[in-house]
């Protein structure tokens, strides 16, 4: 057990979000992707961690709050899974070439689907 921070978790998300940004912006048509800048901004960061469907609402609402110092105590195993699930989303197609929070029904599916969903563990 380790005990980690809002900053640690939310710096796993950022890599993993800047592997594929580019595709995104391009998919997305994004105004972004023709400037230089090759790293995801805030409102794209709060966005992934909005639709990513693997974290439950406590989990998010830890990674949205504003309190920047806020901590947890997680396990090797829950942090891998974490790092897996932030990479796995990242490179989805879902996440890359739609815009999931608007798709009709994107959620229902999700929800129905995918049951192993991420929540803190304490």
């Amino acid at each position: 057990m380790q005990l980690i921070t809002k900053a640690y978790l939310t710096d796993i998300i950022v890599r993993a979000v800047n592997e594929t940004i580019e595709l995104r912006r391009a998919s997305q048509k994004n105004n972004l992707y023709h400037t230089a800048v090759g790293v995801a901004n805030e409102d794209e960061l709060l966005y992934f961690i909005q639709s990513i469907p693997d974290f439950d609402e406590r989990l998010k609402n830890f990674l949205l709050e504003q309190q920047k110092e806020a901590s947890t105590i997680i396990s090797q195993a829950w942090e891998t899974s974490f790092i897996v699930k932030c990479k796995a989303w990242a490179k989805s197609n879902d996440w890359l070439h739609k815009d999931p929070i608007v798709a009709v029904g994107f959620y229902p599916k999700y929800i129905i689907n995918w049951r192993d969903v991420l929540s803190l563990p304490y």
